[in-house]
């Protein structure tokens, strides 16, 4: 994450979203255990953030593919806290699993009770942020090599656009160029069939095309760094996308 004060002189007049990665501040802690110290950090982070940048605030708390540990139950009073300083917040969808091991994980997704009442759980939370003004992006990180399957996309992101999304956003591993295409035509046809926001992206060098064809895939936008580090593989350089859209606008 970028120090405030660099992140203000590498300020882009392009950079529509500002995504603060929170999971980030605790890495080397290793887990965020949800005291009141830890959400008073939170709220003075995002409201510095927010003033300093004038430039609508994104909170993340990324689980998948992280390094920090949370439980479910913690996470919700997160993102609950979140709201409350942020214009939107990143929700990932399978968050009700935080905190069972893989095989308990695959288990519950094959168990239709309990599938059902983790839906209910997260359109709840949903509903609350939401009630607070602030936008959902709801996500999905998927690191195995994916997508096998044009249909994979598109059920996955119209999942989470009926869940209650504002956005709906899916990040998958293109291993082979057979993945690729299907992620590709299964944006295309998701916002052929819904005309919704979305955010699609292949992980990866070899998904980097995602992240320069936003607009023909239905794409809301896209993440990119502005003077500071990844915080994902293939992310690309603000300038980079420039010269694929010099003209305003994504």
């Amino acid at each position: 994450m970028l120090g405030y004060d660099r992140l203000i002189r590498d300020m882009h007049p392009r950079v529509e979203l500002v995504e603060i990665r929170l999971d980030g501040v605790w890495l080397s802690r290793g887990s965020f255990q949800g005291t009141k110290r830890d959400f008073a950090e939170i709220e003075n982070l995002l409201r510095q953030a927010r003033e300093q940048v004038k430039r609508p605030i994104l909170a993340t708390f990324r689980t998948e593919g992280g390094h920090v540990s949370i439980t479910a139950e913690v996470y919700e009073s997160l993102v609950s806290q979140a709201t409350r300083c942020a214009d939107w917040v990143d929700v990932e969808s399978n968050y009700p699993y935080l905190g069972m091991t893989a095989e308990q994980a695959a288990a519950a997704a094959e168990n239709p009770h309990v599938q059902e009442d983790n839906e209910k759980r997260l359109t709840s939370l949903l509903r609350n942020i939401h009630t607070n003004g602030t936008g959902v992006i709801l996500s999905r990180h998927c690191w195995e090599p994916s997508p096998n399957s044009e249909k994979e996309v598109s059920d996955l992101l119209i999942y989470q656009l009926n869940l209650g999304a504002d956005v709906s956003k899916a990040a998958f591993s293109p291993q082979t160029p057979q993945q690729l295409a299907n992620l590709q035509k299964g944006g295309q046809t998701t916002f052929l069939l819904t005309h919704r926001p979305t955010i699609l992206i292949g992980m990866g060098a070899l998904g980097q095309p995602t992240r320069l064809a936003g607009p023909q895939m239905g794409n809301w936008g896209t993440f990119v760094t502005v003077g500071g580090p990844q915080s994902a593989p293939g992310q690309l350089p603000l300038a980079q996308l420039e010269l694929r859209y010099p003209a305003s606008g994504f």
